[in-house]
This record gives structure tokens, sequence and C-alpha cells, in this order.
């Protein structure tokens, strides 16, 4: 958890967005939102494509305020797209920025730093809570795509990433939006292999953050409903059932909050390194989440108090095991049955070029255990550690 200290004391910090809108027509309560100028923010077309898009810019409208639409589609090239769409803003001056979808959410993160602050760059952003004050100029609102990361609750924007650079990130909690809207409609499009990466990340963010959170009991709660509400909803979800899918929305949206004020841990930080060097990078990080963790949660728990934390939350998700070992257990087997009832890959041999991906396990290794977010593991984790949890999640040869 991060600590400021004001008046010479540590004090701890639970940062979330003002106000969460959700529920069907939620993103029509755009017009609620008062200013002169806001500035949409899509990446591709398919906010365009759902319908998303011309509410959205109807909502604001109602409102008498001038927008303007930005599409950041060349995301490939970070710096420069970040600096284009900061210098987008500068020429607008919008003093809302309205973000479409979560890649949206992370680029426009780094643009609005940089239309704040002109005289920044990206190289600027990589010390974690060192950013000057935000909104000066404009506030921020989200609203979410399903998957991505949940940047619409979070103190996090992270964009690109290959294996030879770190994806450019920046991580403060004055980046999270002012306001959130998520609208079920978001999820109803998105394809089955989608909803199921999409619920299985929210249920990595919620485990690691409810192993780290012991001295953060605000972030307990969601991590613990974020969880449930995938169990209980997933496979249906994947199935098509839209009741289903706006829980996989929330679980999302909770999973980011818990996650976002204990700064993640290990399974995110080793999803992060391996989806750089993978073909798809992004794209697979929802697959990646659960391959590795089963693995983060066996190692962690080799430390009896983490034992028991994962203990309590898997009789609290009503899975058996009056000994902490057994319920962890069954924890770990529920996760790889989930993996195998929604049809994924469940070890890192199904991704792509096996054996170019564990040639690389050193580097990918020595990355993770430098991570930022594995800072918030709550066990320490070494390169060779890492390196274990790894040749672990690769699998046997059939």
């Amino acid at each position: 958890m991060q600590f400021s200290k004001p008046g010479g004391r540590v004090m701890p910090r639970f940062t979330i967005p003002r106000d969460i809108h959700y529920g069907r027509e939620s993103v029509g309560l755009l017009s609620t939102i008062r200013g002169k100028r806001a500035m949409l923010v899509t990446v591709g077309g398919e906010m365009k494509q759902r319908g998303i898009l011309s509410r959205a810019e109807t909502a604001l409208r109602r409102t008498g305020m001038e927008v303007r639409l930005l599409e950041a589609n060349n995301l490939e090239h970070v710096e420069q797209a970040v600096a284009e769409g900061a210098s987008a803003m500068r020429a607008f001056a919008p003093d809302w920025i309205v973000a479409l979808g979560s890649m949206a959410i992370d680029a426009a993160k780094l643009m609005w730093i940089l239309y704040e602050y002109p005289e920044a760059a990206l190289s600027d952003l990589h010390l974690p809570f060192s950013l000057p004050d935000l909104r000066r100029k404009a506030r921020f609102a989200a609203i979410p795509s399903i998957g991505g990361g949940a940047p619409e609750a979070t103190a996090f924007a992270e964009v690109g990433g290959t294996a030879e650079q770190y994806a450019w990130a920046a991580v403060d909690y004055g980046i999270v939006p002012d306001v959130t809207f998520i609208d079920p409609e978001l999820g109803a499009a998105a394809s089955s292999v989608e909803v199921a990466e999409a619920g299985l990340e929210a249920f990595a963010y919620a485990l690691d953050a409810y192993a780290a959170c012991e001295d953060a009991p605000f972030a307990e709660p969601p991590a613990q409903k974020a969880a449930e509400l995938v169990l209980q909803h997933l496979v249906a979800a994947q199935a098509g059932d839209g009741f289903a899918r706006e829980q996989i929305l929330y679980a999302q949206t909770l999973a980011g909050i818990a996650f976002s004020n204990v700064r993640a841990g290990l399974t995110h930080a080793l999803v992060r390194q391996t989806a750089a060097v993978l073909a798809g990078g992004r794209a697979q990080r929802g697959a990646l989440n659960v391959v590795f963790l089963p693995h983060v949660i066996r190692f962690n728990a080799e430390d009896s108090r983490i034992r028991a934390r994962y203990a309590r939350l898997a009789r609290a998700l009503g899975l058996r095991g009056r000994a902490d070992t057994l319920a962890v257990q069954a924890l770990t087997d529920e996760i790889e049955a989930l993996c195998a009832t929604l049809k994924l890959a469940c070890t890192l041999r199904q991704f792509g070029n096996a054996q170019e991906l564990e040639g690389r396990f050193p580097a990918i290794a020595a990355r993770a255990a430098e991570d930022f977010c594995t800072q918030a593991n709550p066990r320490a984790v070494s390169k060779e550690d890492a390196l274990e949890i790894l040749r672990a999640a690769f699998g046997k040869a059939e």
C-alpha cells in the first residue's frame, strides 16, 4: 500500500472514483457532468460500432458542452500516440476527458498527464506516486469495456510493452478517474473468449489483492466480492447470459478497486512480463492470469500466515477444507477446473512457440522480480522464485 505523510504521520490511503454509475443506460448519465468542452477518446472502432460513442456524444451535447473526438489508433508507437493526443488536448482545451473502452482509458490517462504538464515526457512517469497535482485543466471520466485491467477504477495507466522494453506506465492516485460509468451493454457484444479472460483476470486481481491486504481492511471487501461474482457467474457469462455478463463487468471494477489500493502482486507482474514477449501481447493477459494464479497461490501459501488468508477466502467462497492446507488446495483445484470448463489454455506450453518462450524465462523472471507490482506481493520474491513459477506454469509435454 502507498502511504502519504500528512503532518509527519504515516497514513494509509484508499482511493476510488468519486462516483461509479452502473446499470443499463448509465452512459446517458454523462449528461450530469458539467463543463465547457469534453474530449472523447477512443481506440479502434468498437465503441462507434456498438453505438456507445454516439450515445456518449449525445449525452454530453445535451449539457451544452462542445465535444470533440480523439481517435488514438496508433498505440504500437506509444510515445508518438500519447504526444499527439496531448497536443490535440492542448489545442482544444477540454475541461473533461471522457475515455471510452479500457485501452482508451489507459492511453487517455497518459495523454491527460502531458496535457496538464506540457513540459513532461513519458520517460518522466516511471517513478510511482510521483506525479504533481492534476485537474488544473481537466477532470476524467471513464467508460470501460470488458477486460483490460480495470483502469476505470485504478491508479494505473499502461500502454504497450515488448520483450525489449517495459510498457509505458504511470502509477499515481491522481489518475484514478473522477467518475466511472459501467453500462452492461459494454459486455453484451464481447466474444465468449473475451468474457472468460476478463473474468479470470478479475479473479486473479482479486486474489492477489486479498492475499496482500492484511493491513488494508478497505481493500478486502471488494476483493472478496469480485471473487464471489466471478465464481458465481463466469460460466454463464461465457455462454452469453446477459445478467451474468453484467456481474463480470462489476467484478472487474471491484477487483480493480482492491488491487489498485494494494498494488496487485506477483500474478500481475508475471502476466505483464510474459505478455510482453508473446504474439498478441496485451490481448494474452486474461488467459495468462489463470495459468499463473494457482502457482502463485502455492508459492505464497508456503508462508503459514498467507496460507491462512487464502484459506479464509476459500471458505468464504464456499470451498471445503477444515485445515488451511486443504482449503488452499480446494481453491487452486477450483481455479484449474474453471480453466478447463472454459476451455482456455491452462499451461504456458499452450501459448505460441513453446520452445522460444521457454528460452526467455530467465529474462522474464528477472523483470518480474523487479516489477513494481511484485513489491506488493505478501511474500518476498527472488528471480529464482519467479523462474521456478514460470517452469511450473509451463506444464509437462503431453
